[in-house]
């Protein structure tokens, strides 16, 4: 785990003197003598409680980098809190009572115990409850370090997991598509050489651009609608005459951006999970300001009976990739005999 608060070198060198001061001020408090403090700040016993603060500091924290290590995530068990807790009451209070003792025999030149023993078991009892404050002040940064990395990690999860869904839907391409458009192309050869070259060049065009934007994340919607007409001139060999294609407003289409082949891919899923034929011709609407933050596909439905897997997938795919970008979600609506899909526009400004 990184280090919290309490590993901060400035952490560790300027919090005991504050720490020391709040400790003499407890033991006045104790002792009933906190009119004292007026009389001199800079006194021996101040001094003596910043020492302290210093000597059981490093200790404790040492005690609790031994106890995160050895256990790392049974550190979370109820048993070694405990035994973190009791080391670090046992480590503070050693440590006091050391230093005290040795501070009234050498410094304050006390021989007999029963002088100072008071004052010093005083010191004992505060410092080893600071010892346990301390250890709680860690565990709270603790757990919350630990709570905060798994969100994290949630997150990261969640980010790469939209992140695949994006490559996915990219690099999506139908492979009917390809085998209906080199039948058409069979066909046109044998009929219009000419058309056929246009054909070739507009399968090239569209599959170079799909190639092209597969590591891209967005691209401006004029881009994609470039590749949407060439979708189109495909199909309309395929269907003549029953299929057209109405773009509104494609002047706007350079402000706003989309996810490679959300537009396309939509009217590749359209066109073949639809009936269409020179009775039910199918005309479809692109509207780029058809609604504010969405461009709007609309059409007259007719639904085959059954649509194939890829149709399925690559709406689902559809749905995912824009949310990894957006928190406008991709809208599918039917009313009253016709379809509308709603694909947000993503502004960059």
């Amino acid at each position: 785990m990184k280090s919290n608060i309490l590993d901060q070198p400035l952490f560790r060198l300027l919090v005991p003197p504050f720490y020391g001061l709040m400790m003499y001020i407890l033991i006045l408090l104790v002792n009933n003598s906190l009119y004292s403090l007026t009389e001199s700040v800079f006194t021996s016993e101040l001094l003596l409680c910043v020492v302290l603060a210093y000597l059981i500091s490093e200790p404790i924290r040492l005690v609790i980098i031994i106890f995160e290590k050895r256990l790392g995530e049974e550190l979370k068990k109820a048993g070694s809190l405990l035994a973190m807790i009791s080391t670090n009451l046992l480590v503070g209070g050693a440590i006091v009572f050391g230093a005290g003792y040795l501070y009234f025999t050498e410094i304050e030149e006390l021989i007999y115990f029963s002088t100072f023993q008071s004052t010093l078991l005083t010191l004992v009892v505060v410092y080893a409850l600071s010892a346990i404050f301390y250890t709680i002040f860690f565990l709270s940064v603790y757990f919350l370090s630990v709570k905060n990395e798994t969100e994290l990690k949630k997150e990261d999860l969640k980010r790469e997991n939209l992140e695949h869904q994006v490559e996915i839907f990219n690099n999506q391409i139908n492979p009917d598509l390809l085998f209906q458009s080199l039948e058409t192309l069979i066909s046109l050869v044998h009929h219009n050489l000419d058309e056929a070259e246009d054909f070739v060049d507009r399968l090239a065009q569209f599959y170079r651009a799909i190639l092209d934007n597969r590591k891209k994340e967005l691209i401006p919607l004029n881009e994609e609608l470039k590749s949407c007409k060439d979708l189109i001139f495909l199909f309309k060999a395929r269907y003549p005459g029953q299929l057209d294609l109405n773009i509104v407003l494609e002047n706007k289409a350079n402000q706003v951006m989309v996810v490679p082949s959300a537009l396309s891919m939509t009217l590749d899923c359209i066109i073949n999970g639809s009936i269409i034929s020179q009775y039910q011709p199918m005309n479809i609407t692109v509207d780029c300001e058809g609604e504010v933050g969405y461009l709007v596909i609309s059409h007259k439905e007719n639904e085959k009976l059954s649509n194939s897997r890829y149709i399925k997938n690559c709406r689902k795919n559809l749905h995912e990739a824009y949310a990894y970008f957006t928190d406008q979600p991709v809208i599918e609506i039917k009313a009253y005999g016709d379809a509308f899909v709603k694909i947000p526009l993503i502004s960059l400004t």
